[in-house]
């Protein structure tokens, strides 16, 4: 298992190239996503599917989430973009301040919400619960994890980790190999839509109030089958990220972003689309804290302005 907490990159490539395709001469544009079962998948292929064009071609690559992807952006070619949480950039930010000085914000995404799930059995009613139970964190280098790692230690709490897939996790849940799981991804998550003997419990502490990525929101009732009344929790904002060139790929960047700038109405409406589209924001990239690109910046404002 990948340690990211310590890992490091003594040969990585510093950068990465818009690459092309052995077999097809359009430029190749890769996106790190996440598990296929998450919010993040989803909505990267919906960027394949209106962005895509005779000129460019878009990869959705599945990936183990948020860290994973930082890495991915910084030393895998494949790759040229990420899907990642804000939490987890200043995480590792933390760890690796040089590292992260090139990663920079490109396209301001949805909002991710923590997600609880125990057995409709379970005894397990609050945050303060878990202690000493078994619970699912996910992946470790995902989203998920990182927020986990987050909640410990910004609380105090500790419990007995385990590193699952959302979807192997959802069933340790319910067959009772685990007491808890925790997705932090964007509402509704799929994997949930037709889970059963389930229950999601709200999440509260004054430590986690008072943290400056999370916002207090509620999971309205009906966002899944199993529920009967809305749950309080936190989110944390999720943004596209690429590489902090500063000569380079200008002219891609932007026209990547002014692509998803100018197609939101058609995302945001159309069926067939993620419907956490509609929380998305192209103008929150003035309002998220992380830096920001500069040519995708005057892309999105100027596409703002045609409008």
């Amino acid at each position: 298992m990948k340690n990211f907490s310590c890992r490091l990159i003594a040969t990585a490539v510093l950068a990465s190239v818009f690459s092309v395709h052995a077999q097809d001469s359009r430029p190749v544009v890769g996106i790190a996503s996440g598990q296929t079962s998450g919010t993040n998948h989803p909505m990267a292929e919906d960027i394949k599917k209106v962005c895509s064009s005779p000129g460019m071609q878009i990869n959705n690559v599945v990936s183990d989430g948020s860290l994973d992807n930082i890495f991915k952006i910084y030393s895998d070619k494949s790759v040229q973009y990420g899907i990642i949480q804000e939490d987890a950039l200043v995480y590792q930010q933390g760890l690796d301040p040089k590292m992260m000085s090139r990663i920079m914000m490109v396209f301001p995404f949805f909002s991710t919400e923590m997600h609880i799930i125990v057995k409709d059995t379970s005894p397990i009613k609050t945050l303060a619960d878990l202690a000493g139970k078994r619970v699912v964190e996910g992946p470790e280098g995902s989203g998920t994890w990182v927020s986990t790692q987050v909640i410990k230690g910004t609380t105090g709490l500790t419990w007995n980790a385990m590193q699952l897939s959302q979807k192997d996790g959802l069933a340790a849940v319910q067959n009772g190999t685990a007491d808890a799981e925790v997705i932090v991804a964007g509402m509704p998550i799929g994997l949930l839509k037709g889970a059963t003997g389930v229950r999601l419990i709200p999440i509260s502490h004054p430590k986690l109030d008072s943290f400056a990525y999370y916002t207090k929101t509620m999971i309205p009732n009906g966002t899944y089958p199993f529920m009967n009344s809305s749950v309080g929790t936190y989110k944390v904002d999720n943004v596209l990220a690429t590489f902090a060139f500063k000569n380079q790929y200008q002219g891609e960047i932007a026209s990547l972003v002014t692509c998803i700038t100018k197609n939101m109405g058609r995302l945001q409406t159309e069926q067939g689309f993620h419907a956490k589209w509609r929380d998305v924001d192209p103008l929150d990239i003035e309002r998220i804290q992380w830096p920001s690109h500069p040519a995708a910046k005057r892309a999105i404002l100027a596409s703002a302005k045609r409008k």
